[in-house]
């Protein structure tokens, strides 16, 4: 089976199959054929290409539609599940999300860009999800920028505030609505010092609400990237909200214009996200899949997730 790191993809679609699979399933999930043939490694085929080079093989089957690695059929039902809840709830969730992208660049000139990412924009949204978000920012605002995105946060939290959420995912008090995944700073980006398969993938899910040719100049500043998912450079990235002025956001902006303001700002913010941060992973200290799962997000976003830079 092919190393999901290797940049040397083989053309053998079987090969290619097992290796996209084995990285999916490290986010719990099995792809139906149709989505893993517009994700596969090394560039999208069609559905039958995909069908007839594992029609014999001993190492991936097909349920119900769904792609997995043999010894991997418990996801299949799973998958099957959150596909279906998808095509219910994704209009709302996608009306929750330009929303708060809405509210976000409304009151953070810092933002460049605006992504959605996770179930969401992956096909398998299911009632008790989160909506997730991957930012990209100005340089030095990383933490000004999570702590205004976690307050615009509160306002769905506040709004759902009945609403049932995965117990992996449960907060104190509120539910969580919406989620950063990421915050990447400009220059991280230019280009990402990691370049494996993992954070190709993680681009490949990104769906840019905000800020979609900012998006596109970034995977042309990675053409590592095509090594991994060719197919996202021939996508084509339309913003689906604008930003508005505020009041707020022009004293932001005007504060922009003072480095050593900024960074006291910047080193405050750090402060306050850094205990709601630590005081939700001590509320989740006795749950061990929330502790399993959070493990596995820090050692896949390294070294981008909060307080690894």
């Amino acid at each position: 089976m092919l190393d999901v790191e290797s940049k040397e993809l083989r053309p053998d679609v079987e090969i290619r199959v097992g290796a996209t699979l084995t990285l999916i399933h490290r986010w719990g999930y099995a792809p139906d054929v149709p989505a893993l043939a517009q994700t596969l490694l090394g560039g999208r085929v069609s559905p039958e290409e995909i069908r007839s080079a594992i029609s014999q093989s001993e190492e991936v089957g097909v349920s119900d539609g769904f792609a997995y690695l043999k010894g991997s059929e418990d996801l299949v039902a799973r998958s099957k599940r959150r596909v279906a809840s998808h095509r219910a709830l994704n209009g709302k969730a996608q009306s929750i999300a330009d929303e708060f992208a809405r509210d976000l660049i409304a009151l953070c000139p810092f933002v460049e860009c605006v992504a959605l990412s996770g179930s969401v924009a992956s096909g398998g949204y299911g009632p008790s999800d989160d909506i997730d978000f991957d930012l990209i920012v100005v340089g030095d605002t990383k933490y000004t920028t999570y702590l205004l995105a976690t307050l615009v946060g509160l306002k769905y939290a506040w709004r759902y505030r009945t609403r049932d959420v995965d117990e992996i995912q449960r907060t104190p008090l509120l539910p969580k609505v919406t989620c950063v995944n990421v915050v990447w700073t400009d220059d991280e980006t230019r280009p990402f010092r990691r370049q494996d398969a993992d954070l190709a993938f993680e681009l490949l899910r990104c769906r840019p609400l905000y800020g979609a040719e900012y998006f596109r100049d970034v995977l042309d500043a990675n053409p590592w990237a095509r090594t991994f998912f060719p197919q996202m450079f021939d996508t084509s990235f339309v913003d689906t909200v604008a930003r508005q002025q505020s009041a707020f956001i022009g004293v932001l902006g005007a504060l922009g214009r003072f480095p050593r303001a900024l960074r006291l700002v910047e080193v405050g913010s750090r402060g306050l996200v850094w205990m709601m941060y630590h005081f939700v992973q001590w509320t989740r200290r006795k749950n061990p899949e929330a502790v399993k799962r959070n493990e596995f997000l820090r050692r896949v976003k390294f070294p981008y997730e909060v307080f690894q830079d």
